[in-house]
Parts: structure tokens; sequence; C-alpha cells
């Protein structure tokens, strides 16, 4: 199965090209910036759910459709995991809660720094 980033890549790009729209009018619909639009298309850049949000209702369908279809089997792996993080966070008080967010948060921004030097290694290498 291919990441979630990969696969609103795929389906932004079908619905956008069904409604007959370009990366730049989708952009002024959703407010986002048209080479925000480009990235996420190709892949290149995640999104937040209040993004993928936008850009479903730009371009008149439900979030679930930018995110495919999932099998059973990974659909209960997925509500396992959300069931058992909720009780986790119920458990903790408000510091606790914070302190998770934000260790969270951390790693989000590690994993997307990464990426990037990645990227950028992988296009000094082209170029050379």
């Amino acid at each position: 199965m291919k990441n979630i980033v990969e696969t609103v890549a795929v389906f932004l790009r079908k619905y956008r090209k069904k409604r007959e729209l370009t990366q730049e009018e989708l952009a002024e619909k959703s407010g986002l910036h048209p080479t925000y639009i480009a990235k996420i298309e190709s892949g290149r850049q995640a999104c937040s759910l209040k993004t993928l949000s936008r850009i479903a209702d730009a371009l008149k369908v439900s979030p679930h459709a930018l995110l495919g279809k999932i099998d059973k089997k990974q659909a209960a792996i997925y509500k396992f995991q959300n069931e058992h993080l909720w009780d986790i966070l119920e458990k903790g008080n408000k510091s606790d809660k914070e302190m998770i967010f934000a260790v969270a948060e951390t790693l989000i921004k590690k994993k997307q720094k990464n990426k990037l030097s990645q990227s950028v290694r992988r296009n000094k290498v082209k170029r050379n």
C-alpha cells in the first residue's frame, strides 16, 4: 500500500482534473498557494487535516475521498491505534497531554526536516 502522502497526491490530482481545474484555480478556491498545491499533488509535501479539508471543500468532495480506500485489515489497525491513543490521553493530566502533543509535533517536524534534507541531497546528486 502506498503511503498516505502518495495516496492524497493521486486522489487530489484525480479530482482536480475531474473538476477541470488547474492547480492555480484550485489554489485560489482553497486559499492556498499554487506551489503548495503542486507539492501536495506531486507527493513531495504532506498536508495537515485542516489543509486537506480546505482542498476537499474546494473540490466539492469529502476529505475521505482524498484518502482513498483502505482494506479491512488496515482499517482495523487504524481503529485499534486510534482507540489506544485516546485511552492513553484520557488517563493523562493536562501537563501529560501537553507533553505528548509537544513530542508528537517535534517528531513530525524532525521527520519533515529529514525528508527535506534527503530531497536536497538527491537533487545535488542528480546535478552532479
